[in-house]
């Protein structure tokens, strides 16, 4: 039996609606199709299938990421954006990837999200699910936003800056590397606290368990900040106001069919080859293999005059 598939994204979004006509015959051919959704009809949060196929960029997969929920569906990307980080498939590799899912030839990932928790005293005013990271930060531009961070109940740090980013191994490629934090490799059972432009010059990203619970009060000296969630619309807060920060405990399943590893991810899309992509048909050093690293010695400079004893 053919398995089932949802197929999503946003029409909005450049090449998606036409990406997505030219790939439903084939994919049809391959896939029980449950509804094709770019225009969030499909409540995802409660849909049986055994695929969610994302069309779209990094922003189209994180908004899936979010609409689904608890729900476990394994999710699989093709990019229609600019980086496509997120996302395992190019339009390019679309037959590939689903004649791979179809034969059983994929791997299927856990990646760690957030739950975020907005308090006031008892009043819970906000909630919601990050695969990538919860961001604290100012709200005024020009102006500082102070943060009491604790950790498990105890008092770690105060952020004196622009604000404060708790990112997600999936997150640390995304703002966290912006704001200077180190890479964390998915499936490490970690987050990472990446402090943005600290008034502090020592302070630096410190990475915890993902296991740990943060609270994060907005100072009354500094006034109010704002909190975003996968980079979804800020919501304000004012001094008094606690975010809470923990493992939601219901990991994103995301399907891996093009058998490439995370090194290889970051060499394609970071540049890490070890030296630039040169330009096609440029000639070699002359007297130097095509391959060599080091530049021709120098030519020796006429003496003149008798060398001084």
């Amino acid at each position: 039996m053919k398995p089932r598939a949802l197929i999503v994204g946003d029409r909005r979004r450049r090449g998606v609606a036409e990406g997505v006509e030219r790939a439903l015959p084939f994919l049809k051919s391959r896939l029980r199709i449950a509804a094709v959704d770019l225009d969030e009809r499909v409540d995802l949060s409660r849909a049986r299938a055994d695929l969610v196929l994302v069309f779209g960029g990094d922003g189209s997969f994180l908004y899936v990421a979010e609409r689904l929920g608890t729900n476990p569906l394994p999710v699989l990307g093709v990019n229609f954006g600019r980086l496509g980080w997120l996302a395992e498939l190019q339009p390019e590799d679309l037959e590939t990837g689903i004649d791979a899912f179809v034969a059983g030839r994929y791997a299927v990932t856990e990646r760690t999200r957030l739950r975020a928790t907005i308090r006031r005293g008892d009043v819970v005013e906000d909630a919601g699910l990050a695969l990538n990271d919860v961001v604290v930060g100012r709200r005024t531009l020009g102006r500082m936003v102070e943060i009491d961070v604790r950790v498990d109940g105890q008092d770690a740090t105060t952020v004196a800056g622009d604000g404060l980013i708790v990112a997600t191994a999936s997150g640390s490629t995304a703002h966290a590397l912006s704001a200077g934090g180190p890479l964390l490799v998915p499936g490490l059972g970690a987050v990472v606290l990446v402090p943005i432009c600290p008034h502090a010059l020592g302070m630096r990203p410190l990475v915890l368990a993902k296991s740990s619970r943060l609270a994060c009060t907005v100072r009354a000296e500094r006034g109010g900040a704002v909190v975003t969630v996968d980079g979804r619309g800020p919501v304000a807060v004012e001094a008094g106001h606690v975010v809470e920060v923990e493992d939601a405990r219901a990991p994103l399943r995301v399907i891996t069919v093009a058998g490439r590893s995370y090194y290889e991810l970051l060499r394609e899309r970071l540049g890490w080859k070890g030296r630039p992509e040169y330009r096609a048909g440029t000639a070699p050093t002359a007297d130097l293999p095509a391959d060599a690293d080091v530049a021709p010695p120098r030519p020796r400079r006429a003496r003149r005059g008798p060398r001084r004893r």
